[in-house]
């Protein structure tokens, strides 16, 4: 099997068959020499004779060295080609001046000036080819300079890197991981690697494929250019063959083309500079790939489990890519990590893995049981739809229907009592109510001349701070208390997302973020939102207010409790008997669904700094200020409940 593999991949990349079995050698170039690309005009014999070379040749001389270039005759229609660049006998391409014509003086170089120069060498190798090359006697090469348009002068521009305005995302250097075994372009498991080590360079029209060797320069290398057509984000067009781009990250590609059987054909490409002995020659510095990519490989997956069922390897795939999407993405990761959790985090996860890998538990307990360790603990934003997280999730949080014989809060804006005000507010998703209906309610409000508010938040699992923050933004009295800070975790997916927003909605925050977010290094919190102590004033518009929460207040229902304790100190209290769900030190949620499964990843882009401190109590969501000490309500729906009641009475 794995030979029938190799041999489809010999002549699959990029759906190239790779043809140029040339040397390269290196050699000093002397101040006094040529400079640039030349190309082979003319060969004169020893005798006078002027041939017609049947080949192509070039010359690229730099300071240190000088090349040699050969690449095949252009077929017509085809615009590819294989490039071979050596130097046989290793002499340097230095200004000799005409030193004989007919004696063996090795390589003289001489007839040079800005467009041109003459090498003649003696043939005292072979009798290869008598018709060009007359044995023993002296040859004479005529070179010509070349211009930015020749097509070998841009390959050799590729191999230095000089690759023109980036015009596509893949713009750059990619090393092949290997072939991705079961075909699929969504998967970068299962990879088998190449015998040898293939690199792509993709400029801004053009790409070159090499193969180089470990000797370079000393040993051969292979090349092979062609036009490049970037037709989308993800299409590409080499050679006349459409490829498509899977993009797991910004650092990692899949490549898929047709083979010759007409199946799908998946290579895996790292971002990654060329061999460090290739870039001395070049004069490059792109740095090499330093990420472990060893659990996607096939040989390193037998070597650590063994041979193991489709199953099994399909389970595999699921957790750790779960594992990897929340590592890589989560904001409160990097928080947990650097405050004290990271022991304890690696042990719950390995311990997770080898019951997997045992066949002890299933995938399905392995995602939920993952997902609820930082739920639990920490942040109520990070949850999953597996069965058996629901589970642990529904003995987390309080059942409010086992109290409470009607429990289905309904939008109310009324008065209590004479100066007192209730605006229940039982979601903030915009459909019940409606922002039209919030906003005339608080019209309503600001006429009646009530003294006292009540924003009853219970069970309302939050949506967007706007609908919250209206009626709380009354009870403010102060600027900000202290620097506030929220951050973004710059993840690929979570950049994907940014750029969606950033495409659908004209936001100067989500463009300045964003472009903050390709500046700095992949996984850190970059600042999206910033408020600095003593701004965001308010003039209070009531004498004391109230902030009725339970534990299925969540999220932006969770937002007001933030703010009247960050605004005003004692004008506004919360009340209460349990602590608010815990979703409230995170923010703007993503979705991730695992392969080979059903189960959908949530988990915030963004953390408030105070999640810094309050991680480390191990208790999410807000304390009441004030616990109310009356049971729970016969009913609540769009009713004055007796909780609405006492905390009226209390504010006076």
């Amino acid at each position: 099997m794995k030979e029938q593999q190799i041999k489809r991949w010999k002549g699959a990349l990029v759906g190239i068959l790779l043809l140029g079995i040339t040397t390269l050698s290196v050699s000093a170039q002397s101040a006094d020499g040529p400079k640039g690309m030349y190309k082979l005009k003319e060969i004169v014999q020893q005798d006078g004779k002027h041939v017609e070379a049947d080949f192509l040749q070039y010359k690229y001389c730099l300071d240190n060295y000088t090349f040699t270039l050969g690449r095949n005759f252009p077929k017509t229609g085809v615009h590819s080609f294989n490039l071979g660049v050596s130097n046989p006998d290793g002499k340097p391409l230095t200004y000799t001046g005409d030193l004989s014509k007919t004696e063996n003086k090795g390589i003289q170089t001489f007839a040079t000036s800005d467009s041109t120069f003459t090498e003649r060498w003696f043939n005292d190798r072979s009798d290869f080819n008598p018709r060009l090359f007359p044995f023993q006697t002296n040859i004479d090469e005529i070179y010509e300079r070349v211009d930015s348009s020749d097509v070998v002068q841009q390959a050799m521009n590729l191999l230095q890197m000089k690759l023109g305005v980036k015009t596509h995302p893949l713009h750059g250097v990619w090393k092949l991981r290997g072939m991705q075994t079961k075909g699929t372009a969504t998967s970068q498991y299962w990879v088998v690697p190449d015998k040898g080590e293939r690199y792509t360079i993709f400029g801004s029209n053009n790409a070159a494929i090499v193969v180089p060797h470990p000797n370079f320069p000393k040993a051969q290398m292979n090349c092979f250019f062609t036009p490049c057509n970037y037709l989308k984000d993800n299409v590409i067009d080499c050679d006349g063959q459409a490829m498509i781009i899977h993009w797991f990250d910004d650092e990692t590609i899949s490549i898929t083309r047709l083979g010759d059987d007409g199946r799908p054909f998946v290579t895996i490409w790292d971002r990654c500079g060329l061999p460090q002995n290739v870039q001395q020659v070049f004069g490059t510095d792109v740095p090499p790939m330093t990420k472990d990519v060893s659990r996607f490989m096939v040989l390193d997956f037998v070597a650590k489990y063994g041979q193991q069922p489709d199953s099994i390897q399909k389970a595999f795939e699921t957790f750790d890519f779960a594992i990897d999407a929340n590592e890589r993405n989560n904001a409160i990761f990097p928080v947990l990590m650097r405050n004290g959790f990271a022991d304890e985090y690696k042990a719950m996860k390995d311990s997770l893995f080898a019951r997997l890998m045992r066949a002890e538990i299933s995938v399905d307990e392995a995602v939920g049981r993952y997902v609820y360790w930082f739920y639990k603990d920490f942040d109520r934003h990070t949850n999953c739809n597996a069965a058996s997280f629901r589970k642990l999730q529904s003995e987390t949080l309080v059942d409010y229907s086992k109290y409470i014989a009607k429990y289905a809060p309904e939008p109310v804006g009324c008065k209590v009592n004479d100066d007192t005000y209730l605006l229940r507010l039982p979601s903030c998703m915009g459909e019940v109510p409606t922002w039209d209906w919030l906003t005339a309610k608080a019209e309503e409000f600001k006429q009646s001349g009530c003294k006292y508010l009540i924003l009853d938040l219970r069970g309302n699992g939050g949506g967007s701070d706007q609908y919250s923050l209206l009626f709380t933004s009354f009870m403010g009295s102060t600027g900000y208390s202290r620097d506030d800070y929220h951050y973004f975790r710059n993840g690929f997916e979570n950049r994907r997302i940014l750029k969606m927003w950033r495409e659908n909605w004209n936001n100067a925050e989500n463009d300045s973020v964003y472009a903050d977010a390709l500046r700095n290094d992949e996984g850190s919190l970059i600042t999206w939102r910033y408020w600095p102590k003593g701004t965001q004033k308010y003039e209070p518009l009531v004498r004391k207010a109230a902030i009725i929460v339970d534990n299925m207040s969540a999220s932006a229902a969770e937002s007001p409790v933030h703010f009247v304790r960050i605004h005003n100190g004692s004008r506004a209290k919360v009340y209460g008997k349990e602590r608010t769900m815990g979703c409230e030190q995170s923010g703007n949620c993503n979705t991730v669904r695992l392969p080979h499964s059903n189960i959908i990843l949530t988990y915030p882009m963004t953390v408030y700094g105070t999640f810094e401190e309050a991680c480390k109590e191990r208790n999410p969501g807000h304390k009441p200020d004030v616990i109310i000490p009356l049971p729970y309500p016969e009913q609540l729906t769009d009713n004055i409940d007796s909780w609405v009641l006492w905390v009226a009475k209390k504010l006076k």
